[in-house]
């Protein structure tokens, strides 16, 4: 009769698993988020997927599978998944680390406890749920470490110089629900995997560290496997710990400090160990670990490793500063070196990382096979040199607040929105207008989102989807509201790269009628451009240049005029965007021009280059009926920044940013403009949205439709229109969009004639030394608010557009004292790099 083996959980990590499980002719069941079915479920007998996301909800999925298929053995993969598959294991009394076991792994408290009875070496620590009694206990003590007592990854984990930098530290927590504090320990971390059968250790691997140290302790590198010069007193503590815990059968993950004298555990778990390290495991010793865990699952003869293990490594790679990462450059070059296994990136161009503050923001990571830890050691190096992680500044991409946000404000009643996409600011302004908001989230964000839990958990529902554009995730959603009842008013999103999914999940909820074309038209530049030529507005020459397309005819190259424009069909700011002077220039292009790891599709359009200057208007609309609209101009067209071949270490020599055209001073201009933008709103089928639109005004004073986006602009649109509207216009939108009034406490409107922006860049390339200052500033008269997106110690560069550095908003009341404001904030403003 065949074994039934069942799995809670695999993801990337565990899906040596389900391998192991196909090869040893098991059927297998496995439990898992909707995201792997996809990857997993062709390999396996049954795929189920829990009804949410707690370890309520895959209990309730394991005990029901356990009772349906009969299982032999149970493996868990992640924190997440222990306590679930140590209930099975106690109910039906299958081998595994025993239940008390799995939920002291899931309580650093009652670790310290049992380590304690057993009078083993380990941190002085207390359990708190009182910040005076914190304090008291660590008054002689500093630093100290303070730690949630469930978590994994190093998330919440800290350590604290000082009583104000505590008492701060414990005022972002919830100290009723009690937090770890324990000796701060420098010595050298390890953590170790062992193999337990019936409580007999029969195999024990020990892994050397790097991590960023305090205060947050990220991994930033593992190597195995690590020979302690007294190898024996270390696995006699190892040894002892997992009798202390209490640990009958499975794999065990300890984490440990040793100063050559006595090894002090962190913690333990009781799962696979993360940061892809039984996968190294199984390259250095030539064994199949995951086969193993498997055969001790079902209490088989276990097989182990023989022979001289080489040595193998793992390297995770973060990003340099908090922003929207903008390129992953170098992984084709580090993985060809003989040392690298593979490059794998958890983050894309497009993802914001918020810092490197858990295990959760890091980047990319590369695995690494030699001889032995030198070689490790020299190839991780050359990495570091080869892959090249750019970021962007971005609102709300940070160092988290040492201090609870500020809890949001909610109204009392409104219409049922769902939000595509994570953007806190307006996650914040929605709640403010309606309690009734549904948060549908990439995988990849929840991280950033999870640093926001008074946003999330203000929520009605939070969706995961692998991917916002994915039809058949958003069609689950569309149906989960449906038959729950959810009558859904507005679905909104405020990305670029929303836009797709926002639509298609409109049309599935019934909440707009408009044709399919359209729906497309909101992202894909060339359906738009169709769409509104036909509506009767002027559009330059354009033709679709198809990649990984052939062609009855060969496929001649489309002749639009020169010179042209070659960027991405779907693409937004200036990304990948080339201006060609002829047809090779063009046909260069369809051989080297890179798809940006943001975009899944590589079409493309090439358009007749429009001289002129480049206006955008920012326009808020509800029901075909413009609530603002705001014309500005930008400086320079946008194309004049993106460099040319050679000079991406040099700034373009030209103002950056744009000023608003006050509609007074230019009334036959925004007359024509608001009629252009009614004619394309319709032609696209948009009604109730904001809209970012650019539009060219030729030497000859015509009006050349661009593109349009239904998000806020970017950069520092939003910092401007709050300033010319007086009041957050991510406030505005939210209430213009859901209530059709802007001004519900009061019109307040900025008293300056003259608004614009400006983004202050340094005049070359290289890292930051030295930045204006607050003061320095906020003393400059006219500046009516700024950001400052870069610090010292960080890199510019030049090869986009959005590599924001320092963003300013100014205000005058008549265009010389504007023109002379500028002269003055660019001249005094200065960042400086070396």
């Amino acid at each position: 009769m065949t074994d039934t083996l069942l799995l809670v959980g695999a993801g990337i990590m565990g899906r040596g698993h389900v391998t192991a499980a196909r090869e040893l002719g098991l059927r297998t069941v496995l439990i898992d988020d909707e995201a792997w079915r996809e990857k997993h479920e062709r390999h396996v007998a049954h795929f189920e997927t829990p009804a949410g996301g707690t370890e309520t909800h895959w209990l309730r999925a394991a005990l029901d599978a356990a009772e349906r298929y009969a299982p032999q053995g149970v493996v868990p993969f992640a924190e997440q998944h222990v306590l679930a598959a140590a209930r099975v294991q106690d109910r039906h009394g299958l081998p595994g680390p025993s239940l008390a076991a799995a939920e002291a792994s899931r309580n650093k408290a009652v670790q310290r406890a049992l380590f304690a009875h057993a009078g083993l070496p380990q941190p002085e620590y207390a359990v708190v749920d009182d910040a005076d009694r914190a304090a008291e206990w660590s008054r002689d003590r500093y630093p100290v470490v303070v730690k949630p007592l469930r978590g994994m990854g190093s998330a919440g984990v800290r350590r604290v110089a000082d009583e104000d930098a505590l008492r701060a530290d414990l005022a972002g927590r919830d100290v009723a629900q009690q937090v770890l504090i324990e000796e701060y320990l420098d010595a050298q971390e390890f953590s170790w995997e062992g193999l337990v059968q019936d409580g007999t250790v029969i195999f024990g691997n020990h892994t050397r560290k790097v991590t960023t140290g305090p205060p947050e302790f990220v991994e930033l590198r593992h190597q195995l496997p690590h020979v302690h010069t007294d190898q024996d007193r270390v696995d006699a503590q190892t040894a002892a710990l997992v009798a202390a815990a209490g640990i009958r059968t499975g794999i065990v993950h300890l984490e440990y400090r040793d100063d050559g004298r006595a090894l002090k555990p962190m913690e333990f778990a009781v799962r696979t160990p993360g940061d892809h390290i039984l996968e190294l495991m199984c390259r250095a010793y030539g064994h199949d670990f995951f086969r193993s865990v498997v055969e001790l699952s079902l209490g088989r003869e276990v097989g182990l490793p023989s022979g001289r293990p080489r040595t193998a490594g793992v390297l995770f790679l973060p990003a340099p500063a908090p922003g929207r990462i903008v390129s992953v450059d170098g992984v084709e070059a580090a993985a060809d070196q003989p040392e690298v296994v593979r490059v794998g990136q958890k983050k894309h161009a497009g993802d914001v990382v918020v810092g490197l503050h858990s295990s959760g923001d890091r980047v990319a990571h590369v695995l690494l096979l030699a001889d032995t830890p030198a070689e490790v050691d020299a190839a991780a190096e050359a990495v570091l040199g080869q892959i090249d992680i750019r970021v962007e500044p971005v609102d709300g991409a940070g160092s988290p607040a040492p201090v609870p946000a500020e809890s949001p404000r909610i109204a009392d009643d409104g219409p049922v929105v769902v939000l595509c996409k994570w953007r806190p600011d307006m996650v914040r302004s929605l709640l403010a207008a309606t309690p009734h908001l549904h948060l549908v989230l990439e995988e990849q964000e929840l991280a950033a989102a999870d640093r926001s839990p008074e946003l999330t958990g203000a929520a009605r529902a939070v969706y995961r989807v692998g991917s916002i554009d994915s039809v058949e995730e958003l069609t689950g959603v569309a149906v989960d509201l449906a038959v729950r009842g959810v009558e859904v008013d507005h679905v909104l999103s405020f990305s670029e790269d929303g836009q797709l999914g926002a639509a298609q999940l409109r049309a599935l909820l019934g909440c707009d009628d408009t044709s399919a074309a359209m729906r497309a038209a909101v992202r894909d530049k060339r359906m738009m451009k169709q769409l509104v030529a036909a509506a009767g507005v002027p559009v330059t020459e354009w033709a679709s240049l198809p990649v990984g397309a052939t062609f009855a005819d060969g496929g001649a190259l489309p002749d639009v005029g020169f010179p042209a424009v070659v960027k991405p069909a779907f693409g937004f700011g200036t990304m990948s965007t080339v201006r060609v002077e002829n047809a090779q220039e063009i046909a260069d292009v369809l051989r080297d021009l890179p798809k940006s790891d943001r975009l899944r599709s590589g079409h493309l359009i090439v358009e007749r280059f429009v001289p002129g200057r480049e206006l955008h208007i920012d326009a808020l609309w509800r029901e075909g009926k413009p609530l603002f609209l705001h014309v500005s101009a930008y400086y320079v067209p946008r194309l004049d920044h993106v460099p040319t071949d050679g000079a991406e270490q040099d700034v373009p020599p030209t103002r950056d940013g744009s000023y608003m055209l006050a509609p007074e001073e230019h009334p036959e201009l925004h007359a024509r403009i608001a009629a252009l933008h009614t004619t394309v709103n319709e032609a696209l089928g948009i009604e109730t949205a904001v809209t970012h639109l650019e539009v060219f005004e030729t030497p000859t004073g015509d009006l050349v439709f661009s593109e349009i986006a239904t998000r806020i602009g970017g950069g520092w649109v939003p910092d401007m229109l709050t300033a010319r509207l007086g009041r957050s216009v991510f406030d505005t939108v939210a209430t213009g969009l859901l209530r059709g009034d802007i001004e519900a406490d009061g019109p307040a409107v900025s008293p300056y004639r003259h608004i614009g922006a400006l983004h202050l860049r340094p005049s070359r390339a290289g890292t930051v030394t030295a930045v204006p200052t607050k003061e320095r500033i906020e003393a400059v008269e006219g500046v009516l608010g700024w950001r400052l997106l870069k610090k010292a110690g960080d890199t510019v560069g030049f090869t986009h557009t959005m590599d924001w550095c320092l963003l300013v908003v100014l205000g005058t009341d008549t265009a010389e004292e504007f023109e002379a404001l500028l002269d003055r904030v660019e001249a005094e403003l200065t960042i400086e790099v070396e």
